[in-house]
């Protein structure tokens, strides 16, 4: 979690990490997902746009007549989507984590 933080989030420092809840981090993630859906999205069309005039068959005929045919940006967000509703069952640890953090904020030492 704290990596993901120091790589995608900009954070600098372990407290900042550490005082994300779990549902912050979620969304969190989920931002990040959808950026680099939609990055990749931006670099296809740019491949697209400057390939279009040279991408074509033996017989002449465009290769990628439409956009969608290189990149599907709602099949890329069906993809996410279904991905991230299989992340939502919850690992062991992650349940682990969470009865750690309920104990804590009750004020147990969490041992």
């Amino acid at each position: 979690m704290a990596i993901n933080c120091f790589r995608f989030f900009g954070y600098n420092t372990m407290k900042q990490a550490l005082d994300l809840d779990m549902h912050e981090y979620r969304l969190l993630c989920e931002a990040q997902a959808l950026k680099n859906v939609d990055l990749d999205y931006r670099i296809h069309e740019l491949a697209y746009a400057s390939n279009k005039a040279s991408l074509r068959d033996k017989k002449g005929r465009l290769i990628y007549a439409k956009f969608t045919k290189l990149y599907d940006y709602e099949r890329a967000l069906d993809r996410l989507k279904k991905k991230q509703t299989k992340k939502k069952e919850m690992s062991p640890q992650l349940e682990a984590y969470k009865r750690f953090l309920a104990q804590k904020n009750k004020g147990g030492d969490g041992s």
